[in-house]
């Protein structure tokens, strides 16, 4: 089967990168989505109670370090020893969140699909619990777009 050039299904040859491409997806998708749930916990936590969830610290292996925030709108009060995990879950959101961006766009790129699809997919590792509704739908539109092409 040949597809015209302007077509958006993608070409046959593609397939089985696609399909790979998939599976990098689904998995981004979910681990980026739960990151995202978490740092909204831990900001939820940090607005209600002034607090940060901390490894290591003083006094106890995983606490939550209570502070106040002085005049200039620094933190005060909080551990001098150990990890800080409300600040590193956003670095490695962050991060993750750019691995689910590469995953997007060579979705996006390979499937030749319409670049609101691509923001829509992109919002789903911002917007908490729409990633795993984004994976879900897309990821059912790719396979049937597969079947079109196999």
């Amino acid at each position: 089967m040949t597809t015209p050039k302007n077509s958006a299904v993608p070409h046959v040859s593609q397939v089985e990168t696609i399909r790979g491409v998939l599976k990098y997806f689904k998995v981004t998708s979910y681990v980026t989505g739960i990151f995202l749930l978490l740092i909204m916990v831990l900001w939820g936590i940090r607005l209600s109670v002034h607090a940060d969830l901390w490894l290591a610290g003083p006094d106890a292996f995983l606490q939550l370090a209570y502070y106040s925030v002085d005049s200039s709108g620094t933190k005060v009060g909080l551990p001098e020893t150990g990890l800080d995990l409300t600040s590193a879950s956003l670095i490695v959101h962050g991060w993750l969140y750019v691995a689910y961006l590469f995953g997007d766009f060579r979705l996006w790129t390979l499937m030749r699909w319409s670049f609101a699809r691509f923001l829509v997919i992109a919002l789903g590792g911002v917007v908490p619990l729409l990633s795993f509704f984004t994976e879900n739908h897309f990821a059912k539109v790719a396979e049937a777009d597969l079947k079109k092409v196999v």
